[in-house]
C-alpha cells in the first residue's frame, strides 16, 4: 500500500487530536493543544525529510534496474532473431556471411570494408547481419547516400539486431533523425523522433543507453556527427 503524501499524513495526525479525545481531554487546555499540534507538525516534517532521503537513494537504483532489464530484453530479442537465420540457412552460408562482416570489422572505414559490406547486402538481402551491414554503410557514408542507407536499414530491417541488443530499425531511425536535424530538416527529424518514442520506447544504443534519453538531448542541443558509434560491434 502506498504511503499517503506527507500533507495528508499531517492532516490525519492533526485530526486525531480533535476527533479522538482521551478521557481527560476535557481538562486539556489550549496551550496543551497548541503544544500537541507543534509536536505533530515537527513529526510530519521529519517524516517528509526521511521520505525524501529514501526517495533520492532509491531512484538511481530503480533506474539502474530498469535499464538492465531493458538491455536483457533487447539481447534476448537479438538471440531470437539470430536463431531464425540458423533455421533457414546452412552453417556454411552463415559462415561466409560472418567472414564478410568480420572483414569489414578488421579494416573499418577502408575501401575493403565498404566492399565487404556491400557484397553482404547484395548477396544476402534477408539475413540479420545484412541489416547491421546496411546500417553501418549509412553511418560510414555522407550526404544523400547516408540518408538512403539509413532509410533502407530503418524500413527493410526493422527486426534485425546486433549481438549487444541494438535494434537496427530503431537505431537507424535515430541516426536518420540526427542527419535531418543537422541538415535543418527539423520537421523530418521530429517525425522520426516521434516514431522512436512511439514504436521503440525500449531501444538502446551500443553503450546500452535508452534512445529516448538521447532523443531528449538531441532536441535540446544540436547533435554531433550522425555517424557516432560507427565502430565494429559484435
Amino acid at each position: 500500500m502506498r504511503t499517503p503524501p506527507p500533507t495528508i499524513a499531517a492532516a490525519l495526525l492533526l485530526a486525531t487530536v480533535f476527533t479522538c479525545p482521551s478521557p481527560t481531554s476535557a481538562q486539556t487546555t489550549q496551550p496543551d493543544k497548541d503544544q500537541q499540534i507543534t509536536e505533530l507538525t515537527q513529526r510530519v516534517a521529519e517524516l517528509e525529510r526521511r521520505l525524501t532521503a529514501l526517495e533520492e537513494q532509491a531512484l538511481p537504483l530503480i533506474e539502474q534496474a530498469l535499464n538492465q532489464q531493458r538491455r536483457d530484453k533487447a539481447k534476448a530479442a537479438a538471440r531470437a532473431r539470430m536463431r531464425q537465420d540458423r533455421g533457414k540457412y546452412s552453417p556454411q552460408v552463415l559462415g561466409q556471411v560472418e567472414q564478410l562482416y568480420q572483414t569489414a570489422n578488421k579494416n573499418w572505414r577502408s575501401p575493403q570494408a565498404v566492399a565487404a559490406l556491400e557484397k553482404l547486402v547484395n548477396d544476402y538481402p534477408d539475413l540479420n547481419r545484412t541489416g547491421c551491414a546496411t546500417l553501418y554503410l549509412g553511418q560510414m557514408t555522407q550526404g544523400p547516400e547516408k540518408a538512403d542507407h539509413l532509410t533502407r536499414a530503418m524500413t527493410d530491417f526493422p527486426d534485425c539486431y546486433y549481438g549487444n541488443g541494438v535494434n537496427v530499425g530503431a537505431y537507424a531511425t535515430y541516426q536518420l533523425a540526427c542527419y535531418h536535424q543537422q541538415q535543418g530538416n527539423f520537421d523530418d527529424a521530429n517525425k522520426l523522433i516521434d516514431k522512436i518514442n512511439t514504436h521503440h520506447p525500449d531501444a538502446i544504443n551500443h553503450q546500452g543507453r535508452p534512445l529516448t534519453e538521447l532523443l531528449a538531448e538531441l532536441q535540446q542541443t544540436p547533435p554531433g556527427p550522425a555517424n557516432q558509434d560507427a565502430t565494429p560491434q559484435p
